[in-house]
């Protein structure tokens, strides 16, 4: 009995006891030329399948199709096995380290470089419905996007970057997937106010990194090092009011201002 403690281990297996998930779509030339060379080596399978354990001294192939079929072909008794865990994420792993599925990009969370990426593999793909697309534009748009709490693709056909409903955006599945976030910890209570004309340079930083840190109204993408270098050393005296600080080309416009009356006062 082998009681599901497999896992990991390379295993001769009777062929008999290996089911499969899906047939092959190679021609019977490469199967057929691939299972005489195996048959001429000594019909050990150098590529093993992949398996995972369905039932007591039972399996399904996971992926490596190709060498199931050539196995089957080549008439084997018994063929190597590598037994996985057959939990959903593994078994995506294998399969695209087996290159049998493609990986797909979170496409609520992800980079400009992993969105850029992604949709200059999907150009490439021959008959591509998205030749033709600007991915550097694409990418900039959906990059700058408030796409966290997207629901669908449908969203990207207004950020005119080349992309229309129809085949271009079901296009996008194949490498794209959106799962929202998880909720952040709740935001601790802000610095205490301080007038920002007797503030010290680590007293301004504290307060803009809070600000950053916790994604309040845009601050994550200003850069709060360089921000607050400008600020300290801004000439203040004359200030009746925080609006100069959009004035100082430091990243922080007249919207974001508003938002520094929660730790900034001149009082």
């Amino acid at each position: 009995m082998s009681g599901f403690n497999n896992v990991g281990k390379l295993m001769h297996l009777p062929l008999a006891d290996i089911d499969y998930e899906k047939s092959i779509s190679e021609t019977n030339f490469i199967v057929s030329a691939a299972a005489e060379i195996l048959s001429e080596t000594g019909g050990r399978n150098w590529i093993p399948l992949i398996v995972k354990e369905i039932s007591d001294y039972q399996y399904q192939v996971v992926c490596n199709h190709f060498v199931y079929a050539v196995a089957q072909k080549a008439a084997l008794e018994r063929v190597w096995c590598i037994v996985i865990e057959a939990n959903e994420k593994n078994i995506e792993q294998a399969k695209i380290l087996a290159r049998e599925i493609v990986p797909k990009v979170n496409l609520s969370t992800a980079s400009r470089a992993a969105i850029l990426a992604a949709l200059q593999y999907l150009i490439t793909e021959p008959g591509s419905p998205l030749k033709g697309i600007d991915a550097e534009v694409f990418a900039n748009k959906i990059a700058n996007s408030d796409r966290e709490k997207w629901l669908d693709f449908n969203p990207i056909t207004t950020l005119k970057c080349g992309i229309t409903k129809g085949k271009k955006l079901d296009a996008l599945s194949q490498v794209f997937f959106l799962q929202p976030p998880k909720p952040s910890v709740p935001i601790p209570t802000a610095p205490e106010t301080i007038n920002i004309k007797r503030a010290s340079r680590d007293e301004i930083l504290a307060r803009l990194s809070y600000l950053s840190n916790y994604n309040i109204d845009g601050f994550e993408k200003v850069n709060v090092d360089m921000a607050t270098d400008v600020i300290f050393t801004a000439s203040k005296g004359k200030w009746k009011s925080l609006n100069p600080i959009a004035k100082l080309d430091c990243g922080i416009d007249s919207t974001k201002v508003k938002t520094l009356k929660k730790v900034f006062s001149l009082s």
